[in-house]
C-alpha cells in the first residue's frame, strides 16, 4: 500500500510539473523578442548550452518562422531535431528528421540526422516518469526497439565511416540485451505455469536472435530443463553439450 502511495504521488508530481511546463511554454511561445536572425540564434545556442531546451526551442522556432531562408536555416533545422529529442517531444523530433532528410538528401550532416533518427526511435520505448522511478524497459512492448535496431543497422551500413557508428553499435547491443531479457522473463513465466513448450520457444528465440547477449547461457539452461520436462531426451542432451562447449562446466 505504501509503495502504491509513493508511486501515485510521484506520478501526480510528474504530471503537475509537465502541466506547468506546458503552460509556461504556451504563455512564452509568442513572447520571443523581435531580434535579428543572429541574435535569435545566439540566444538559442546559449540556452542549449545551459540545457534550457524550452527556451532554445522557442527561439529556434521563432527563427525558423521569421527567417525561413538565410544563413542559419540548415543549422536551425539540425538544432530543432536535437532540442525536440532532448525535450522528449518524440513526434516533433521525428517530423523534423523526416523534413530535413526530404529537403537535404545530400547534406554533409546526413549521417548525424540518420543517427538521431535511431535515438528518437529508442526514446519511444519509455517516458520520463518510467525512467525516473526505474521501471525495467525489458518488460515493455519491444516494437520501438525493433524499429531502432533497424534504423541503426541501416545507418551503420550507409555511413560506415561516421563518428557515430561506434555509439550506434553499442546501443544496438544494449537493445538486444533488453529484448533478450524480455524473452527470458517470458520463458520463465511459462515454465512456472507448466507451459514448457512455450517456454522452450522463447528460449529458442534468444538462441536464434540474441546469441551475442549475456542471456544466452541462461536460455540454454532453461531450454535443457524444458526439454527434460517434455521428455525430449536427445534435444536435452544436445543442448547440454552446447552449454559445455560454449561455457565449460
Amino acid at each position: 500500500m505504501l509503495n502504491k502511495f509513493f508511486l501515485s504521488a510521484i506520478c501526480a508530481c510528474a504530471i503537475a510539473i509537465s502541466g506547468c511546463h506546458s503552460d509556461a511554454e504556451s504563455v512564452n511561445k509568442d513572447k520571443v523578442p523581435d531580434l535579428s536572425a543572429s541574435s535569435l540564434y545566439q540566444t538559442a545556442k546559449a540556452s542549449m548550452a545551459d540545457s534550457n531546451y524550452s527556451k532554445a526551442r522557442q527561439y529556434l522556432e521563432a527563427l525558423d518562422t521569421r527567417y525561413p531562408f538565410g544563413e542559419y536555416t540548415d543549422q536551425v533545422q539540425l538544432d530543432l531535431i536535437y532540442v525536440y529529442y532532448k525535450s522528449r517531444e518524440t513526434e516533433l523530433a521525428e517530423a523534423a528528421v523526416n523534413r530535413y532528410q526530404r529537403i537535404n538528401p545530400t547534406s554533409i550532416y546526413a549521417d548525424y540526422v540518420a543517427y538521431m533518427k535511431g535515438l528518437i526511435a529508442m526514446q519511444k520505448r519509455g517516458n520520463l516518469i518510467q525512467e525516473f522511478i526505474g521501471l525495467n524497459r525489458a518488460q515493455k512492448d519491444p516494437k520501438a526497439y525493433y524499429e531502432a535496431i533497424k534504423i541503426f543497422s541501416d545507418f551503420m551500413q550507409s555511413y560506415p565511416d561516421s563518428p557515430y557508428v561506434n555509439d550506434a553499435r553499442q546501443r544496438i547491443l544494449f537493445m538486444k540485451d533488453q529484448l533478450a531479457e524480455r524473452e527470458y522473463r517470458i520463458a520463465e513465466y511459462y515454465r512456472e505455469r507448466g507451459a514448457y513448450l512455450s517456454s522452450a520457444r522463447h528460449c529458442q528465440s534468444i538462441i536464434y536472435s540474441y546469441r551475442d547477449t549475456k542471456w544466452l547461457d541462461k536460455a540454454l539452461h532453461l531450454l535443457a530443463d524444458d526439454y527434460d520436462k517434455l521428455n525430449l531426451t536427445v534435444p536435452a542432451e544436445n543442448t547440454r553439450k552446447v552449454i559445455t562447449a560454449s561455457f565449460g562446466n
